[in-house]
């Protein structure tokens, strides 16, 4: 039977988050269809948790009311334009790490469609259906970006279902989101390659490698994620992953400079590692205290600018945690 609080979804692509995503909503009964390119995991799917895999997107959307783009970033321009082939007029959203060049392609190819860009912040080293499950999304936290106040009543109804889910709603801009990941995820990513790397190389890499434990494991862990994805992410969020890894080399020279200068000078290394330390210590936030917010792109874009997120909407105003 039909679970009536959310409506019909199509998720478009099926590996690490797409795929989690299409079980996330089958296990609990939300009526949901599956789509990938790949006809091998369209058979996994179907073999594996009996969901209704389709063998297209026009027969995926044909009765969606919210279709989710779950592709890598270098496929979302294809898929959109198969979209667009159709007269699918739903919500649409995505979960692409990137939003400023998925905005660009929808104004593009899809002016009229009700968009909201969105991205859970969940994932792993591993990629595919096979690495996927039901609990990746569980009360992760899922940016959706709010630009513009036509965009209101859309970002609304898929704010309530992404609730609904249990997962917390993080309000941001385009260019807000693209500036923060690139800081938690992009620029991590690319560190973790340089750990990686630099811990491998010259005559002692493979000593080094054969004593590494937990720091390494650790700092490095994402440094397995598949390199084709890591690098489009880069290269599509390039002016924001630029001035992070130049704010990265600031602090990496504040601290080689520090023990550059000798003794004297420990106590501002000390501070360097100390600072670091407090901010880590006190992620991830907690909330504080919960509030009502006006139904209003300033109002709820404050919210995550704040540090706090929707946890639940309603007609005329939005209930929001705060740190």
């Amino acid at each position: 039977m039909r679970n009536p609080t959310l409506p019909r979804v199509a998720v478009l692509g099926l590996g690490l988050v797409g795929g989690s995503l299409f079980q996330l909503l089958h296990h609990r009964g939300h009526p949901v269809v599956g789509y990938d390119v790949d006809a091998a995991t369209r058979r996994l799917v179907a073999q594996r948790h009996g969901g209704r895999v389709c063998d297209s997107i026009c027969e995926a959307v044909a009765q969606a009311e919210l279709t989710v783009i779950a592709v890598p970033v270098w496929a979302v321009g294809q898929v959109i334009e198969e979209i667009g082939r159709t007269d699918y007029s739903g919500l649409l959203t995505d979960v692409v790490s990137v939003k400023a060049p998925i905005d660009q392609l929808i104004r593009q190819q899809l002016p009229t469609a009700r968009w909201v860009g969105g991205h859970p912040m969940a994932g792993s080293e591993k990629a595919g259906f096979a690495a996927s499950s039901a609990t990746l999304l569980a009360d992760c936290p899922w940016v959706l970006c709010l630009n513009q106040p036509e965009q209101l009543n859309d970002w609304c109804d898929v704010a309530r279902y992404i609730t609904q889910l249990g997962c917390r709603v993080i309000p941001a801009t385009t260019g807000e989101h693209d500036e923060a990941v690139a800081r938690i995820s992009h620029v991590p990513h690319a560190m973790a390659t340089a750990l990686t790397n630099a811990a491998a190389s010259g005559v002692v890499g493979a000593l080094a490698l054969s004593i590494a434990a937990g720091s390494f494991r650790d700092a490095t862990r994402v440094a397995a994620a598949e390199p084709n994805v890591v690098a489009a992410w880069c290269e599509a969020n390039s002016v924001a992953v630029v001035s992070q890894l130049d704010a990265v080399i600031v602090q990496l020279t504040q601290l080689r400079d520090a023990l550059r200068a000798g003794p004297e000078l420990t106590a501002s290394a000390r501070d360097w590692f100390s600072r670091a330390q407090r901010i880590r210590q006190t992620w991830p936030r907690e909330a504080a205290h919960t509030t009502r917010v006006a139904r209003t792109v300033e109002a709820i874009g404050g919210v995550g600018r704040a540090g706090g997120w929707i946890i639940q909407v309603e007609q005329d105003h939005v209930v929001a945690a705060l740190p």
